[in-house]
C-alpha cells in the first residue's frame, strides 16, 4: 500500500457502519445499492457539466489537486458524464485495513474545490467490530501499514474512486489484520481478512467493482507459495460474480517493499518481486503512469510510467502463478510461462494506490453502461480491446521504465508490454467499447464460470477414507489449500467437533471415529470451516 497524507479533503452527508451479518441486500437489476432518492438523469448531467467547465475554467489552479483535473481530461471522462454515464446506480468498494472517521468531511472538502456532488458512503466490518487498539503487528509497520497509514490510504482510494464516478455509492471496507492469530508481517500489511471481506461484498453483491491497494511482494510471505494461494477464494468469489476486483502492483519498481519495512520502498528485495494479490489470474494488475497534457489541460502526448526518484509502478512476472490462457496471446512478447503484471495503468502520482480506484471508477462507469456487471474484464482486454489499441480506447504508453538504482527492470514501448501492459485508457471509447467486447463474446461469462467451478473444487476438496466407516472404525481425513497456522473448525452435522491448526504448509488431519463421537448410524455432513475457505463432505456411519 501507499501511505501518504492527503492535502485535500472529501465526502457524503452521512456514513453508515453495518457489521458483519447485518447486510442481506438482495440483487436489485445491475445495481449493488439500495434504493436511494437521486436527482434526475438531467440534472446530473447539468451538475457535471459545471464540473467540467469549473476544471477546464481554473484549470491553472485545480491541476495541482491529485486526482483531479488532469485525470478527467486525460481520460476524457468528460464525455460519458454528458452522456449521463456517471455511476449512477453502481456501487465501488474499496477494502481497507481499518477506516476513517473523518471520511465524510474530507470528500465534502474535496468535492466543494470543483463542484462535484457528495456520494453516498457506507462502512463495513466483514471481519465484525474493530478492536479498541490498532493491532501491534499492523502498530510497528509505522507509514508503511499502520492504522493511521491506512486512513490516509482510505481517503486516497475514496476521491479517486469518486471522481471518476461522481454518483456511485462507495462502500468502504474496514478489516484489520490478525482477527484469528498473530500473523507473520506479510498478513498484517496484506491481510487476509481483506480476502474475506471479498468474498463476503462478493456473497452479498454490495459492490459492481472493486479495488485494493497493496503491493506485498510474493517473495516476502513467510510461508511461500502455499500462504498466497490459500488467499484465491477471495479473487474467486468476485470472479465467479462478475465483480471486477483491481489491485494495484506497488510503488518500488521491479522489487517489491519488504512486509518488515515500516516505511515506502525503504526495505525492499533484493531481486525482481510482484506482488501476490495483483499476480492472481482473476484480477486486473493496475500500474501506473501519469496524465501527460499541457498547461491548458490539452493532451501534450502519450502518458509515460510514473517513475519518481525511488519509486516507480511494479511490473514484472510472477513466481506463483502460471500465464493465464488470456495472456497467450501476448506469449511471445511476455516470453514467459508466467502470469505478467500490470494488465492496465493508471494515474500513479500518489502511487498505484491511486491507480488501482481510478480503474474502478472507470469500471463503475461501464457497468452502468452496460447494467450489469462487466467482470472479470481480462479476456475482454486482452482478446478484443486490447489488441485493437486506439480503436476500443487504449491508449498506448510508450515511454519509461520500472528499474531500481540496482535491479533492471522492464520499459515501455509500442503496444502490449510487460511494463505498462496494454498502457492506459481513453475512457470515452474504452467503456463502449469494453461493454460491447463483454457482451459480444461472452468471455466474462464463461470466466465467471470457470471461477464458479474452481470454488466448487477448493469446498469439496475434502479427502476421507473410507466414506463408508465401519462400526468401530475410523477414517482418515486431510485436506489442504488452508491458511499456514490458521485454525480450522471441524464441524459434523454443524456441531463443532474440534479445532485444528493448519500445518506451516497449510494442512490439516484428523482421525474420524463415528463410535468415539456417538454418531448415530447413517448419513452425516462433515465441514472444515476456516476464514477463507469451508469445505464439504458426506460420509455414512454403522
Amino acid at each position: 500500500m501507499l501511505a501518504c497524507a492527503l492535502a485535500i479533503a472529501f465526502i457524503a452527508p452521512a456514513s453508515s457502519a453495518v457489521p458483519a451479518g447485518a447486510l442481506t441486500r438482495s440483487w436489485v437489476g445491475f445495481s449493488a445499492s439500495s434504493p436511494v432518492a437521486s436527482p434526475s438523469k438531467q440534472h446530473q448531467i447539468k451538475v457535471l457539466t459545471a464540473v467540467l467547465q469549473n476544471m477546464r475554467k481554473n484549470y491553472t489552479h485545480l491541476r495541482s489537486i491529485n486526482p483531479g483535473a488532469q485525470d478527467i481530461f486525460d481520460y476524457q471522462i468528460g464525455s460519458l458524464w454528458k452522456r449521463g454515464i456517471d455511476g449512477s446506480g453502481t456501487t465501488v468498494a474499496v477494502i481497507e485495513g481499518w477506516d476513517d472517521p473523518g471520511i465524510n468531511k474530507a470528500v465534502d472538502g474535496y468535492d466543494k474545490d470543483f463542484g462535484l456532488p457528495n456520494p453516498q458512503i457506507q462502512t463495513i466490518f466483514p471481519s465484525g467490530p474493530l478492536p479498541a487498539k490498532c493491532p501491534p503487528g499492523m502498530v510497528k509497520l509505522g507509514s508503511y501499514g499502520s492504522c493511521a497509514a491506512w486512513q490516509g490510504e482510505l481517503q486516497l482510494d475514496v476521491i479517486s474512486a469518486h471522481l471518476i464516478a461522481p454518483y456511485a455509492k462507495i462502500v468502504i471496507s474496514a478489516t484489520p489484520a490478525d482477527s484469528e492469530i498473530t500473523d507473520d508481517a506479510a498478513s498484517q500489511v496484506a491481510p487476509p481478512e481483506i480476502m474475506r471481506a471479498l468474498e463476503y461484498i462478493s456473497a452479498n453483491h454490495l459492490a459492481n467493482a472493486i479495488s485494493i491497494s497493496d503491493g506485498t511482494g510474493e517473495s516476502t510471505y513467510s510461508h511461500g507459495q502455499e500462504e498466497i494461494t490459500a488467499q484465491d477464494a477471495g479473487e474467486l468469489s468476485a470472479a465467479a460474480a462478475g465483480i471486477p476486483v483491481m489491485v494495484a502492483t506497488g510503488d518500488c519498481g521491479v522489487v517489491q517493499n519488504l512486509a518488515v519495512a515500516n516505511g515506502q520502498c525503504e526495505d525492499t528485495s533484493g531481486a525482481p518481486d510482484t506482488a501476490a494479490w495483483d499476480d492472481s489470474p482473476w484480477v486486473t494488475a493496475v500500474g501506473g503512469s501519469v496524465p501527460n497534457l499541457n498547461s491548458t489541460g490539452q493532451k501534450a502526448g502519450p502518458d509515460p510510467l510514473w517513475h519518481q526518484g525511488v519509486f516507480a509502478e511494479g511490473a514484472g512476472y510472477s513466481a506463483v502463478f502460471p500465464r493465464p490462457a488470456y495472456q497467450n496471446g501476448v506469449a511471445s512478447i511476455t516470453d514467459s510461462p508466467m502470469r505478467s503484471v500490470p494488465d492496465i495503468t493508471m494515474d500513479a502520482r500518489y502511487g498505484t494506490s491511486e491507480a488501482a480506484p481510478l480503474f474502478a471508477g472507470v469500471l463503475a462507469l461501464a457497468t452502468q453502461l452496460n447494467r450489469a456487471n462487466v467482470g472479470p474484464i481480462n479476456p475482454a482486454l486482452y482478446q478484443i480491446v486490447g489488441p485493437a489499441g486506439a480503436a476500443e480506447g487504449i491508449a498506448d504508453v510508450v515511454k519509461g521504465n520500472d528499474s531500481t538504482r540496482t535491479v533492471p527492470g522492464f520499459t515501455a514501448t509500442t503496444g502490449f508490454d510487460v511494463a505498462s501492459g496494454w498502457g492506459t485508457v481513453n475512457a470515452s471509447t474504452f467503456v463502449p467499447s469494453l461493454v460491447a467486447a463483454t457482451r459480444a463474446k461472452g468471455q466474462e461469462f464463461l470466466a465467471r464460470h470457470e471461477a464458479a467451478a474452481k470454488l466448487i473444487q477448493i469446498e469439496n476438496s475434502i479427502q476421507l477414507s473410507p466414506t463408508d466407516i465401519p462400526a468401530s472404525h475410523s477414517a482418515y481425513l486431510l485436506d489442504t489449500g488452508f491458511l499456514p497456522g490458521h485454525p480450522v473448525g471441524l464441524y459434523i452435522d454443524n456441531q463443532l467437533i474440534t479445532t485444528l491448526t493448519a500445518t506451516t504448509s497449510g494442512y490439516v488431519t484428523y482421525m474420524v471415529n463415528p463410535s468415539k463421537l456417538k454418531l448415530a448410524a447413517g448419513s452425516h455432513v462433515l465441514q472444515l470451516k476456516s476464514m477463507l475457505v469451508t469445505a464439504t463432505r458426506a460420509f455414512t456411519s454403522s
